[in-house]
């Protein structure tokens, strides 16, 4: 996956968790949604660059969104998302004479765009509440389609709700011949999703949900576009070609009405078959102001260790012949806050909200020897109208 693939995926989850809407599954009426997001990497810093360009990726991103109800407890939801990025980004990471790791980056993308678009169709099977979902995505140099489907069922006795559900995401890489050398002129990658989890009202002020999920990667998994230095000589980056994950999750969400106020506190633990574990969690704290006005504080942070291939350069090749400099397979840690607001007025709804994100060793639940140069800060903003049709 290339490195401006994963940026504008990252966009995209952003953008998702922006909306906070509910899916096709739970809609009532007909609901349409338009959501504006900016991207912006910090450049990279003079001391740990020895050359390149110094800005790096900035996204822009306009979602647009329509649930409709159908007869019988269905719904069909449509979303188009629409994006246009430029930038450089990091291509390897090399000693200077002092043994200090120092980024080269490439030189500036000329501009790119996406596409993307998912359909869901929801419907009840007996006992369960399904939604099927189906997908599009294509730029400059990669295309994927998916599909999925998710069950829900509410225990009333219990009080719980289950969901379980299976995706499958069939990639094509076609890297682009620019400036920048690339290691394979086309190649694929599958990824299989499984999940489950549940959700249970533990009394009137108190929620709980957990969740587990298993991923399976397998194809082309290198950065065509990132080089590694092994032994002083640059080398393509390679990785394994089958990766395996685990994530384990829990949220809690227990309204003050001293506050007039939710506090919402998550927790994610990931593992992979990489050698790489990470933790994150968040807290945030939604408070309901007057004149329909929400407004949601919250703090995130994140620790990762280091994938077991990964080095920031090399003193000679590996025995198995993989090398990755990827700063996103570093050892680091992560902090951003983030702050939303949102006001209800009538059938329409408005909001926004703005995020700063920093990556640094000293964010990193263990010691980090060496960091990763290419290490980012960013920060995103975004804009959302919601219009329900009574």
């Amino acid at each position: 996956m290339t490195t401006k693939t994963k940026s504008s995926k990252a966009l995209a989850a952003l953008t998702q968790a922006a909306l906070a809407l509910p899916g096709a599954a739970m809609a009532a009426e007909i609901q349409s949604d338009y959501l504006f997001s900016y991207y912006k990497e910090g450049d990279i810093s003079g001391s740990n660059k020895s050359s390149g360009a110094s800005d790096r990726y900035e996204i822009y991103s306009h979602m647009f969104r329509v649930v409709a109800p159908q007869e019988g407890d269905r719904a069909i939801g449509v979303n188009l998302t629409y994006e246009t990025m430029s930038g450089a980004s990091p291509w390897y990471i090399a000693p200077d004479a002092n043994g200090k790791p120092l980024v080269a980056m490439s030189g500036a993308s000329i501009r790119e765009e996406r596409v993307d678009v998912q359909g869901t169709y929801s419907l009840p099977i007996a006992p369960f509440q399904t939604a099927f979902s189906l997908g599009y995505s294509t730029e400059d140099d990669y295309e994927a389609i998916n599909a999925g489907v998710e069950l829900e069922l509410e225990d009333e006795r219990s009080g719980i709700t289950w969901t379980g559900g299976l995706g499958y995401s069939d990639d094509t890489l076609k890297p682009t011949q620019g400036s920048t050398p690339v290691s394979t002129t086309k190649d694929d990658k599958r990824s299989i999703t499984v999940f489950g989890g549940a959700a249970m009202v533990l009394n009137a002020n108190t929620t709980v949900q957990g969740s587990i999920s298993y991923q399976n990667h397998d194809g082309f998994l290198s950065d065509p576009y990132k080089l590694a230095s092994v032994g002083g000589t640059l080398v393509a980056d390679s990785r394994p070609d089958n990766r395996q994950s685990i994530a384990f999750s829990g949220k809690l969400r227990h309204y003050l009405p001293q506050y007039n106020g939710a506090l919402h506190l998550d927790y994610r633990y990931f593992r992979d078959d990489w050698e790489i574990d990470a933790h994150t969690v968040e807290v945030a704290f939604a408070k309901v102001l007057p004149d329909n006005v929400r407004l949601t504080p919250s703090l995130r942070w994140y620790s990762q260790s280091q994938a077991d291939f990964y080095a920031p350069f090399y003193a000679g090749a590996r025995g198995d012949g993989y090398a990755s400099s990827d700063y996103r397979l570093s050892p680091y840690g992560a902090l951003s806050a983030r702050v939303d607001l949102s006001k209800a007025i009538g059938p329409w709804a408005i909001g926004g909200g703005a995020e700063y994100y920093k990556a640094s060793k000293d964010f990193a639940l263990k010691k980090v020897d060496v960091e990763n140069p290419a290490l980012i800060d960013y920060w995103s903003i975004q804009f959302r109208l919601t219009y329900r049709f009574e």
